[in-house]
Order: C-alpha cells, then structure tokens, then sequence
C-alpha cells in the first residue's frame, strides 16, 4: 500500500487502542445473557434443559435450567467470554466454547437441539439441519463478523467453506468450478440475488463476470449463514452451485444503539425490545459507504467513485405461544461513477472507459410461524421485490491531444452504450413441516409473478477490440468487431408467473436417516414444466463417525440479461444431475474430519455464440467431479484452527468443434490454512492462509494498427481458443487483530484486518489495452481493513 494509507492505519489504530482517557478504565458494567433453547426439528421449546455457563477468565461455572418455554436469563455476569454447554436426555447435546457477555446489554442466544437415541459426541456451535442438506455448513454471527480477512463484510468470512473458492477482495465466491452467479441466495429464507453490491452489467470481461463486489450487510447484522455446496432438499431451486441462506439477526431483549465507522463511511444501529407485545424486538441498520473518498485517502485515484447506502429492518413480535410475526425491510442503492478525471491517474492510460451505473434493490418481507398441535410447523411467506439498475459505458480518448493536457480536453463518447434493468417481483411462499410416524414429513408451495423490462440501447457504430475468431464480422480480414444498433439495441418486456411444489420425507431408520423428495416447477420465462427428484442418506453407526450421500436433479433458470440480449433467445433451463458420498469422523470432542467426493453431469448449458449480436443457446454439456476436506480442531480452549483442500475438474464442451475445455471458473485446488487464538476477554488474534489454482486461459493473438493507415493506433486480441491454458497459482495470507473493551457504558470493538499481508500477485484478473496491444495484470497490495464499533446499552 501506499505510505499515506499505512500512516493512516497506523494513527487510527492508535486512537482506537489509547484514545480514551485512562481514567475511563474502570470496572466494567455487568451484563445478561437470555437462552432459548429448542427442538431442531419441532420448533418448540424444550423445558429442564441443562445450561453450564463457565467463564473462561476465571473458570467459575453456573449452571442453570431452561422453564417450561425453554428460556433462562442469568444476569449479573462479568463481561468477556464464556462457554456454554447445553444439553437434554434424549437430545445430543451443543457446546459452545466463545459467546461474549457485553457490559449492560442482555444478549439473546438460541439453541436448536436435535432428538438422537444414540449417544454422540459432544457437537460444536450451532449446527446445520443435517435433514435439510446432510453436508452443509453453518457460521454463527460471532464468526461471522470477526472472520479473518471478512474485514466490514459478512460474505467475506465464508472463506474456508467447503469447495467455496474467493479472493478475499471481494464478496463474490465460485463453488466447486460453476461462476458466483450461479449460487442460490436466500435471505431470511426470502430468495434474494441483489445481495452483493456492484455486479457489473458493462465494462471489462473480468468485471462483467465478477458477480459484485460488496454485500449489502454490515458486520453485526446477519446472526447466522448456512451453506452446502451441493445436494440440498426439494424446498429450494433456480440455481445448482452452492446454496447459501443467510438470516438477519433479531433484536435483543435489552435496547442498545451502535456506531460504527471506518475509512469508507459509516453505520448507525438500534437493537431491543420494540413493546408492540411481550418480547417483540426490532434490529434497525443504516450504512452509508464512499469509496471514492476513500480511494482519494489511499490515492488510488484510477479507479472511479462507488458509493452505497443500505437500510435493513427487521422485526420479530410473537402474536402468542403458538403464532410468531416477522417484518423484513431491505432498501440498497448505489452509484458508479469512472470520469475522465479518473482516466487521467490510470497508469500510461491503461483503462479509458466511461462507466455510471446506479442500482436501487429493495425487498419488503412478511413471516407468520405458526406451531400447528404438538409436532408440525406450518411457515407462510409473502414478499414483494424490486431492482432498477441503469448501467452507461462511454469512451474517452487522452491519446488523441498532446501529452500532459488537462482532462476536460480530453475527446470522449459518452454513454456509447445503455442498459436498463427493471425488475419486480410479487412472491409467496408456504412450507409445512410435521414430525409423522416415519420421520420427518415436509412439503411446500410457492408462487411469484415477476416483471421485466429491460433495454438495451446502442448510441451508434462502436469498435471492439477484444474477440473470438467466430464473432461475426462482414470482412473476415476485419481484425476487430463492431458493434451496430441493428445488432445490439434490443429489449425484453415480459410478466411471467412461475409456481413450485415439493414433498420431502425423511424415514428415520435407528442409526440411519433416508431422505426422498421430489419438486415440481414450472418456470414461466423458460416456459416448461419438470420434476426434480432428490434423494440422499445419512448413517451414525456409532459417535465418532457419519456416512452421507445425495443424489438429485437440479435446474438453473437461465439469466435474464440473456434473455434480453436478443429477441432469439429462448432459452431453457440448464439440467444438473448430482450425485455424492462423504463422511465425517469425530477424532474427539475437539477435532473432526468431514470429506467428500462428488460427481456432476452438466446438460443443456447456456452457450453464448456471438458477441455482436448477444445471441446464446442451451447447446452446452459438459462434467464437473472433485473431491472436499475440512478439518476443524480446537488445540486449547480459546485456539482454534481450520484447515481445507479442495480439488476440482470442470470441462464444458460449448459445441464450437473445439472439444471440451475447463470451465470459466474451474480452480483444480483451492487449500487454506486457518488458526485463531482468543488471547484474552479483550484481545482476539487470526491468521489464514490461503492457495488457490490459477482460473483457464485463453489462446489467443495480438493484431496491430487494425484500424489502417490515418487512423488512431490501435491493437486487438483475437481469441482462437477458449480456456485451453491455466494462469499461475498463488497464496494470500490474511491477518486479522480484534479488541474490545469497555470504557464507562459504551462497549467499544476495534479491528484491523489485513488483507494480502504479502502483497502477493494474482493472477485472475487481466485487462486488454488495446492502445498499446498488452495485457496488464492488476498489481496486488496489501490491503488493511479498520472499523471501529461503539454500542451503548440502557
């Protein structure tokens, strides 16, 4: 980084650190902890249980039991970390080894045991619904927001996930080889894709397919993620890469308010009780992040002006004993802009594009949960969504006037090209799960209507300088492609109606767990109809290991852009045939191994044909095999470390004559290597390292003076063929430092994420520079993360 950034990590944390008078630091205020501890499957509180609360400052242990609705609240407890094992004859029993008390504030904390006749081992942290996804994994909030490397962003410290690959730059994630906007994202079980920030619709080719930058949560507001790689239930469809469900947080029972700030901007917060009914909370967040200040801070003037604001509510208000109401209120907007001031500090011009872009996403969501007699719960959803993007891109032209001339002389284009991206969506949701005589029964309906109205519109003739030797150009011996109005402009206005219904059973058989389901679609923009038939097995022969596999038929509605991008384009869903076996052995209660080998079969891919008139087809096929480890220990009480590796070979054979390839995003190795060490109640240390395979590289040739004699020098890349080499592997390694404390009633939390401590270089991301015929690689730096986050409780 450059040495004025470092001078203003350095000072900031110093005023995190040693800011605050010394005669501030008095003993700490006492806090509460609430626990709510009920049946996985039932939903229903579950009384008498056991609660052993040790503070691991001083090792003294309480412990407690839960009433007759499953809640416990201790109160005057000492502020730091603390232990918790939970535990019921008949249920396997959850230890977590680091929940935080906060000076004044009472913290809500729920546990979901599981009914098991079989005595297990001791089970770590919250845990997936092993009956929803055998294989998934779950993240809590804590580990949520002090992941190493996540920085201000929850989406970040996903890191380390099985077969999830990231750079840590940015939010977006590919799993298991398929692109990171193939991945299923549902938020408070509401399907949402407008989570990440800045997806690029225009621009260069990396940014295009890059799948957005930041998420739309800030650190605290998301209290769990779940996540599989693959092989999920019949409830969830639209996409086949990984299944991610992320839930906001509910408010607590004692009212606080937070600030938290840092180089990019700002975030205010109100989290309690709202008085509406008797534990009815509300969780209030609004951020507001300027990039381009901040990239003027760290002088990295180049890249342009991001900014975002994103308002998150939610509120939970419990009707009665049996009836619970939830609100979700999600409103983002943000704004690109790149002008020629920018142009100018791109070294030797590098990048001369024009970009503005503005987004607006909201989701407004309704919950009722419904107990339903003694053992079903019956979950209503009903949600309504919108998202109107705008994305320009222009051209300017500082090689065309003397060197060293302002920008406002620069020529340019603006707004060369325009793409409108409307959306609405009117969705409900109804989801019945009952414990029967065989196991666990579940079955769903959904329906939702959704409105497009997307444009593209071409403000004249527009050379491009990067192609595939098919695109079509009118002179074969034409060494670039042109991009007209006849070919480009095109719209796509269309009301659609979609409905799916699923039926799952789980037979629960002594020791072994058989799930068989099926889901039913009809997919009105790809207008037809099928079935998806799902199936896997889960097998506990005794406590220290479990055998699992899944086998299912998933589909992958296709993109809208491309349906839009052409009139000709009708195009069908993408067909996924999966298929998995795995195990996971328990070493003790401290360390465990979960592995798994998977098979895919990819059919009726979407294939773009040619760049000049956006034309795709549903010709492609193609495999995807691989194997997962993840190894998670805990060497001493308050050191933990995880460890993964995960191979992959993905080829997709695009039906050009060319044979199969190696997909986009295929990486055969993605390894990391994680150790956190909580040193005391206030300070908090971690580490990870990270290897990841290069992404596929194209063949191609670098033409010159394309555009003749008299004209502007220009060169162009021809793509003879696709992904056909591999670029350079390489590490990162990622450091993190938490500390918190008290000072009078305000909680403070600082932290300083380092990110590419190294400044290794990666390889991924490339830019054709069509002035001066070369491709220009980004230059890695060190990048450090600061927030700094004060809560005050009453």
């Amino acid at each position: 980084m450059t040495r004025q950034f470092m001078q203003v990590c350095g000072s900031t944390l110093s005023a995190l650190l040693i800011g605050f008078p010394l005669a501030t630091h008095a003993a700490e205020e006492p806090g509460a902890l609430t626990f709510v501890v009920k049946d996985q499957i039932t939903d229903r509180p579950i009384p008498a249980a056991q609660i052993v609360l040790k503070e691991r400052e001083t090792g003294s242990q309480r412990s407690v039991e839960t009433d007759s609705q499953g809640r416990i609240v201790i109160e005057q407890l000492d502020p730091g970390l603390y232990s918790v094992q939970v535990g019921k004859s008949g249920f396997a029993p959850l230890y977590e080894p680091s929940l935080r008390v906060v000076t004044r504030k009472d913290i809500k904390t729920e546990f979901q045991l599981r009914e098991q006749a079989v005595e297990e081992v001791l089970v770590y942290g919250q845990q997936a619904d092993v009956l929803t996804s055998v294989n998934s994994s779950y993240r809590d909030r804590e580990a949520l927001r002090s992941a190493v490397g996540g920085g201000a962003d929850p989406l970040l410290s996903l890191d380390g996930l099985p077969g999830l690959a990231s750079t840590n730059e940015f939010a977006n994630f590919s799993v298991r080889g398929r692109g990171p906007r193939d991945n299923l994202l549902f938020v408070d079980d509401f399907p949402f894709d407008k989570a990440v920030h800045f997806d690029a619709t225009l621009g260069e080719d990396e940014d295009v397919g890059g799948g957005g930058r930041f998420s739309i949560f800030a650190p605290n507001v998301v209290s769990g993620a779940e996540f599989s790689p693959g092989g999920w239930g019949p409830a969830y469809g639209g996409r086949a890469a990984s299944l991610l469900k992320l839930e906001v947080a509910d408010g607590n029972p004692s009212p606080s308010a937070s600030l938290r700030f840092d180089l990019a901007g700002y975030e205010v917060g109100y989290d309690g009780p709202i008085g509406i009914t008797e534990d009815a909370t509300l969780l209030v967040s609004a951020r507001r992040l300027d990039f381009g200040s901040f990239f003027e801070t760290i002088d990295e003037l180049d890249i342009g002006e991001p900014v975002l604001r994103d308002i998150i509510v939610k509120s939970v208000i419990p009707i009665n004993r049996k009836h619970t109401f939830e609100v979700l209120l999600i409103d983002s907007h943000e704004d690109y802009t790149r002008g020629v001031k920018n142009v100018a500090e791109s070294p030797d011009f590098e990048d001369v594009a024009l970009l503005d872009s503005e987004q607006d996403s909201d989701l407004y969501g309704l919950t009722l949960r419904s107990l339903i007699g003694e053992k079903a719960v019956w979950i209503n959803r009903v949600y309504y969504r919108a998202s109107d993007k705008t994305s320009s891109e222009g051209e300017s032209f500082p090689d065309l006037v003397p060197e060293g001339s302002p920008p406002s002389s620069y020529p340019v284009r603006e707004d060369i090209i325009t793409v409108g991206e409307d959306e609405t969506e009117f969705g409900w949701r109804s989801d019945f799960e009952m414990v029967n005589q065989l196991g666990l029964f579940s079955a769903g309906i959904q329906a939702t209507q959704i409105e497009l109205d997307y444009n593209t519109i071409l403000d004249g003739d527009w050379n491009r300088f990067v192609y595939d030797e098919d695109d079509f150009r009118p002179d074969p011996d034409q060494l670039y492609i042109v991009l007209t109005p006849d070919s480009t402009d095109s719209s796509l206005n269309q009301k659609e109606t979609s409905y799916a219904g699923y039926i799952d059973q789980v037979f629960e058989l002594g020791d072994w767990d058989v799930r068989t389901g099926v889901r039913f679609d009809r997919d009105g923009f790809a207008d037809q109809s099928f079935a998806s038939p799902r199936f896997s097995i889960n097998w506990r022969p005794g406590n220290t290991v479990r055998y699992f596999a899944t086998a299912g038929l998933f589909h992958q509605s296709p993109r809208y852009l491309d349906l839009a991008a052409n009139a000709s384009n009708n195009l069908e869903t993408e067909e996924i045939t999966h298929t998995s076996v795995g195990f996971e052995y328990f070493l003790n209660n401290n360390w465990s191994l979960l592995t798994e080998a998977y098979y895919q079969d990819l059919d009726n891919l979407v294939v773009d044909l040619d760049r000049v008139s956006g034309t795709s087809a549903n010709i492609g096929d193609g495999t995807s095999y691989g194997v997962d480890f993840v190894v998670n220990g805990t060497i001493r009480e308050g050191i933990y470390t995880t460890a993964t590796y995960s191979y992959n070979d993905v080829v997709i054979d695009r039906k050009d004559g060319r044979g199969e390839v190696a997909a986009d995003f295929n990486r055969e190795h993605v390894a990391t290597l994680g150790l956190t060490w909580e040193i005391s109640d206030r300070w908090k240390v971690a580490g990870r390292y990270k290897y990841l395979s290069g992404r596929p590289e194209d063949d191609f040739i670098i033409h010159a003076d394309v555009l003749g004699a008299g004209q502007p020098l220009r060169y162009s890349k021809e793509i003879t063929e696709r992904n056909v080499g591999r670029r350079d592997g390489y590490g990162f390694l990622n450091l993190r430092v938490d500390y918190r404390r008290a000072f009078g009633p305000v909680d403070v939390t600082a932290f300083l994420d380092v990110i590419n401590v190294t400044a290794a270089s990666s390889s991924d991301d490339t830019e054709f520079d069509y002035r001066r015929g070369v491709d220009v690689e980004d230059e890695s730096e060190a990048e450090p993360l600061i927030g700094l986050r004060l809560d005050y409780a009453w």
